[in-house]
């Protein structure tokens, strides 16, 4: 059975970081995340900043959903 973390941002599902044969990988769940799909990582904790990162720089949340609270 091969390992796997879900990764959450924002109460929602976006990635999930899964152990293969040569480290970890990142699985795209939220379509803004496609072009990291099946990137390799050495540690569970990589993809997840990887992720989260990437999101940050790419794809600001711009607050509308919730008012603009934080």
């Amino acid at each position: 059975m091969r390992l796997s973390n879900p990764i959450i941002e924002d109460g929602a599902l976006i990635a999930v970081a899964a152990q293969g044969d040569a480290g970890w990988f990142l699985i795209a769940i939220d379509m803004r995340l496609e072009e990291l799909d099946r990137a390799n990582f050495e540690s569970s904790s990589d993809v997840e900043h990887a992720a989260r990162g990437y999101l940050r720089r790419n794809h600001p949340s711009s607050g509308s959903w919730n008012g603009g609270w934080k």
